[in-house]
C-alpha cells in the first residue's frame, strides 16, 4: 500500500514510484504547467521508461493537476513549491542514496524556487524565458484566444485545453509570476547542484526569445537541440533522452 503524500494544505499528492528499485539513485520528475506526471505527448513516460532501467523514478501531479487534490484556480508557483518539498521529504524518508531532478517547463521554475539541498544533478528542459511579462503574453496568446476562453488577471481566467478540459487560473498565479525573477532564482539553485539546461530550438510554447539571461549564470551548461517544447518527434526525443542518460550516468562535474 502506498504512503499518502500531502502538502501543507493537507491535499493528497498523487504519485508513482517506478523503475529500478535496486538503484541507490532516485530521479524526481517535475512536470510543467497544466499537465500531469505524464507530460505533453507522453514526454515523461518515454524519458521515465528509459531512465527507469537504471534508476528509481518518482513522478507526481502538482496539486490541482492530474489526480492530485486541490483546485487549479487556487494554485501558484509558491504553493506548488510546497508540493515538491513534500515529495522530496517522502523520498528522503523512504529511500537511501542520491537524488537527481528532471524538470520540464514550469517545473524548472518551481524546482529553482524550492531550491532544495543535496540534489547532486539536475536537468531542466523547456525552461521558460527570463521575461515574465513575455511569459504571460505567450500564455494569453496561446490559451486566451481559444473559443470560450476568459482572461481576467484579477479574477478567474478560463483556458480551454486541446483535451477538451477547461483550466481555471486564479489571480495569485499571475501575481506570483509577475514578481518572479527567473535568472536570480535559477542562479541561486545552480549553486547547490550540477545543472544543465536543454533548450528546444523550435519551441512552440515558450518561444526562443529572452533566453540569453540564463547564459550569464556561472557553471551552468546550456545545450540547444532541435525539437518543439516537448520533443514530440520521436527521433528528436530519442536524441534528447540519450543526452539525459549520458549526463546522469557520467561522473563529470559542472
Amino acid at each position: 500500500m502506498m504512503t499518502d503524500i500531502r502538502n501543507s494544505l493537507d491535499e493528497r499528492i498523487d504519485y508513482i514510484v517506478e523503475g529500478n528499485n535496486e538503484s541507490n539513485i532516485t530521479i524526481i520528475f517535475v512536470h510543467g504547467f497544466g499537465v500531469d506526471k505524464h507530460e505533453t505527448a507522453g514526454y515523461f513516460d518515454d524519458v521515465a521508461q528509459r531512465l527507469g532501467k537504471t534508476y528509481k523514478i518518482i513522478r507526481f501531479d502538482f496539486s490541482g493537476c492530474g489526480k492530485s487534490e486541490g483546485k487549479m484556480e487556487e494554485k501558484d508557483y509558491e504553493k506548488w513549491t510546497d508540493d515538491l518539498l513534500a515529495i522530496l521529504k517522502f523520498t528522503r524518508d523512504h529511500f537511501k542514496g542520491k537524488i537527481y531532478i528532471f524538470a520540464q517547463s514550469m517545473g524548472t521554475f518551481i524546482t529553482s524556487l524550492a531550491c532544495p539541498d543535496e540534489i547532486e544533478k539536475t536537468i531542466f528542459t523547456g525552461i521558460p524565458n527570463t521575461n515574465t511579462d513575455f511569459i504571460i503574453k505567450r500564455m494569453i496568446d496561446r490559451f486566451g484566444t481559444r473559443p470560450g476562453a476568459v482572461v481576467n488577471l484579477d479574477g478567474v481566467s478560463e483556458f480551454p485545453r486541446s483535451s477538451g478540459a477547461v483550466q481555471k487560473i486564479g489571480p495569485s498565479f499571475w501575481k506570483v509570476l509577475q514578481t518572479f525573477d527567473p535568472v536570480s532564482t535559477v542562479m541561486k539553485y545552480s549553486q547547490k547542484t550540477k545543472l544543465i539546461l536543454i533548450h528546444a530550438n523550435q519551441d512552440d510554447v515558450i518561444g526562443t526569445e529572452f533566453l540569453d539571461g540564463f547564459g550569464k549564470i556561472p557553471h551552468v551548461k546550456r545545450i540547444f537541440l532541435d525539437g518543439d517544447h516537448s520533443w514530440k518527434i520521436p527521433e528528436q526525443r530519442n536524441i534528447l533522452i540519450e543526452m539525459v542518460l549520458e549526463y546522469f550516468s557520467s561522473d563529470t562535474g559542472r
